[in-house]
């Protein structure tokens, strides 16, 4: 009996130090902020840095970008197109080993060189892997709150 209760304190100890949610929410958090810092930045290839070489970005109305050059790109023309301040706020994470999806809502204001800021709310969802000690994105998919602008 005594050997049978050693096995599952040792089972459940062994459990628990393999699916660490504090070290996975600490690197998620610190994902989240670089992600926000190099976007406000305009550091397209330090937003670029947070994906895996063969991640899948999946932005509204637009086709998907496969693969972090295609991603870096992506980013080049969205940065470029003003000053950026982004909010990021999880609202649900799931994590089991070295994968981790993340669920939350953007804030996001961009400022022209010139005209009016252009503000956006919505929502997103990435997973991501852990790779040695750094946890990248796998797959990053994104879209707004606000009604699509009225056709011409």
């Amino acid at each position: 009996m005594k050997r049978a209760l050693l096995l599952a304190v040792v089972f459940l100890a062994a459990c628990a130090s393999t699916n660490a949610p504090v070290d996975t929410d600490a690197g998620l958090t610190a994902h989240r902020r670089a992600f926000a810092d190099n976007a406000r930045a305009g550091n397209a290839a330090g937003v670029a840095a947070g994906y895996a070489d063969d991640a899948i970005l999946m932005p509204p109305n637009a086709p998907a970008m496969r693969g972090r050059a295609a991603i870096q790109q992506f980013w080049g023309g969205f940065l470029s197109l003003g000053k950026i301040d982004v909010i990021l706020t999880p609202e649900k994470f799931v994590a089991s080993g070295d994968v981790a999806t993340e669920a939350g809502k953007y804030d996001l204001t961009i400022t022209p060189k010139s005209g009016a800021p252009i503000h956006d709310v919505g929502k997103y969802s990435a997973t991501f892997r852990k790779i040695g000690s750094q946890w990248l994105m796998e797959i990053d998919i994104f879209n707004s709150d606000l009604p699509a602008p009225p056709s011409k």
